[in-house]
């Protein structure tokens, strides 16, 4: 599973940091100061065991000829030290045979499995038998007459013996401590991060004048100042844009009405009897002069509703009765191409809206719908009310599929399908698109089965 946020990240990028330097901290003690007190205790322990030797030889050799095991003071010494020390000892012949005993367990300690000694120090062997534990066995030669006996020494106590465990006890009560107050400043990294991609949504939605405040002097903070520099530059471009398109776009209007009179006067001093070119490109004419004139009659408004949107001004509407007004105005266009247009309205559909707004959007995409429907085409109109309130309707046309880099470049100003040669500015679905937003309503367009759809909401 892949992580998102960058919250958990950090966190986790920390953690893992943690706890690597955690083990690498407890493999350099052991490497280090655990064997050095490993060596400590090798080197008292074999002292110790070295005067143990020396104290039952003095012993022994005191009565040379006297078997070991009928040695009554080696015997008394042997089970005094057991005691007192709490000690396993037994002394064994050459031939493994077990002379003297101390305790009255058999014996543990498996001599086959122990093929190589810890410690090997003055005849003593000594072999640790537990890493946890303090578990030594030891085996002492001790010479009597000609004969060598070993005697062997277990001590095991459940005393944990290494102090890595504690260290590593500490440790990890330190990393927890690191891992708490890593939080708070995880946090405060990616809520200032946070902060920046807010600021940067709003800004991406239209709202220009939104700046970050990021306080501080890292790196995060350069980053918010560097954002409200390109904001401050985005927004002066953009606007200088804005004024220039309106302006551009109203002193188009002068000239375009003068072409339009100029044409009127120059139809007027003609004969009547014009011939069948001429008529053409008068007629040629006045098609881009209507062309022209609704360009810049789009791009007005588009900058009008960039430069500040009106209020709007809200009033029941029969969506029922506003559709049929439409149809009625739009019936001549629908005959001229034989399209058939098909409605699925529930009754009494009231929404509380612009009339205006509402009128342009409607009428906008049933001027869309004809435009781009083929001769004989259909169109279908829905309207309901779901559940959350408002209304919510569909007009879909007879029309190819688009795929999906077409779909999601419809709203964009001027955009045009390619290949399609029906007279347009490109400017119409962007409009609506805007009118929607100022009325907290959405639009989307979509393939279907009948072909292209455009399905509008409005909030309630």
């Amino acid at each position: 599973m892949k992580l998102k946020s960058l919250y958990s990240k950090l966190l986790l990028s920390f953690l893992g940091v943690l706890f690597i330097t955690i083990i690498l901290i407890l493999v350099l003690f052991i490497m280090t100061a655990g064997r050095s007190f490993k060596h400590q205790i090798d080197k008292q322990s074999i002292a110790k065991l070295v005067i143990f030797k020396n104290m039952i030889q003095e012993k022994v050799n005191q009565k040379p000829l006297i078997p070991i095991e009928q040695n009554n003071e080696i015997n008394e010494m042997l089970h005094m030290l057991s005691d007192l020390f709490d000690i396993k000892i037994w002394v064994t012949s050459p031939d493994k045979t077990i002379l003297i005993k101390t305790f009255s367990s058999p014996v543990n300690i498996n001599l086959k499995d122990l093929e190589d000694y810890d410690v090997l120090q003055e005849g003593i062997k000594l072999y640790h038998l537990s890493r946890r534990h303090i578990n030594y066995y030891a085996q002492l030669s001790i010479r009597v007459d000609k004969t060598i006996n070993v005697i062997h020494i277990h001590l095991y106590t459940q005393q944990e013996r290494k102090p890595e465990v504690t260290f590593l006890i500490g440790l990890l009560c330190i990393g927890v401590i690191i891992a708490i107050l890593i939080v708070p400043l995880t946090k405060i990294i990616t809520k200032r991060i946070k902060q920046l991609k807010q600021s940067a949504l709003e800004f991406a939605h239209g709202n220009l004048s939104c700046r970050t405040q990021i306080k501080g002097r890292d790196e995060i903070a350069e980053l918010g100042d560097a954002f409200n520099f390109m904001a401050d530059k985005l927004e002066k471009m953009i606007q200088g844009n804005k004024e220039l398109t309106a302006n551009i776009s109203h002193e188009l209007r002068s000239p375009l009405t003068r072409i339009r009179v100029s044409k009127e006067l120059i139809q007027d001093k003609l004969d009547a009897n014009l011939s069948k070119d001429i008529k053409r490109y008068l007629h040629n004419i006045d098609q881009d002069i209507e062309s022209l004139d609704d360009l810049i009659d789009k791009i007005l408004k588009l900058s009008k509703m960039d430069f500040q949107e009106s209020a709007l001004i809200l009033e029941q509407i029969d969506f029922n009765l506003l559709l049929k007004d439409l149809e009625k105005r739009y019936q001549p266009l629908l005959e001229q191409k034989n399209l058939a247009l098909k409605m699925d309205i529930m009754s009494s559909l009231i929404l509380n809206a612009d009339k205006n707004i509402l009128t342009s959007i409607l009428a906008n995409l049933i001027d869309n719908a004809i435009k781009y429907t083929e001769e004989s085409g259909k169109i279908h109109i829905t309207a309901f009310k779901p559940k959350k309130g408002g209304i919510t309707f569909t007009i879909t046309n007879t029309y190819r599929q688009l795929d999906s880099a077409e779909i999601e470049k419809l709203f964009e100003p001027f955009f045009r399908i390619e290949g399609n040669k029906t007279p347009g500015s490109g400017l119409g679905l962007t409009i609506i698109k805007k009118q929607l937003k100022q009325c907290n309503g959405r639009i989307v367009a979509k393939n279907s089965e009948k072909g292209l759809t455009f399905e509008v909401e409005f909030s309630a």
